[in-house]
C-alpha cells in the first residue's frame, strides 16, 4: 500500500509514475540551471506532458527548487519566498488543498 502526500490511497503500480516525476524534474532542474533559468522560470516554460493532470501543479516550483539545490549542492531560498512563487506560479491565487 503506497499513501502519497496527495491523492488516493495506492498499490505499488503508482511507484513508476513516482519515479518517473521525479527524474523528470531533476532533468527539468539541470536544464534550467544550464540555462541560467530560475525554478520558477522553468516551471513555466515546462511542458508538462504527462504530468498536466497532477492536483496542485504549482508545486513543481518548490521541487524544482530542491532539486536545483540538490543539483548545486548548496541551500536553497527561504521557504515563504518560495512559496511566495508558487502563488506567482498560479497567477496570484493557490486553491484549496485537496490532499
Amino acid at each position: 500500500m503506497v499513501v502519497g502526500g496527495h491523492g488516493p490511497v495506492a498499490g505499488p503500480e503508482v511507484l513508476d509514475a513516482n519515479r518517473d516525476y521525479l527524474r523528470w524534474v531533476q532533468h527539468l532542474a539541470a536544464e534550467a540551471a544550464d540555462s541560467g533559468l530560475t525554478p520558477l522560470q522553468a516551471a513555466r516554460e515546462a511542458d508538462l506532458g504527462a504530468f498536466a493532470g497532477l492536483l496542485d501543479a504549482e508545486r513543481l516550483v518548490a521541487n524544482l527548487h530542491r532539486a536545483h539545490e540538490e543539483l548545486l549542492g548548496r541551500p536553497g531560498r527561504d521557504a515563504m519566498e518560495i512559496f511566495a512563487e508558487l502563488v506567482a506560479y498560479k497567477g496570484g491565487r493557490l486553491p484549496t488543498c485537496l490532499a
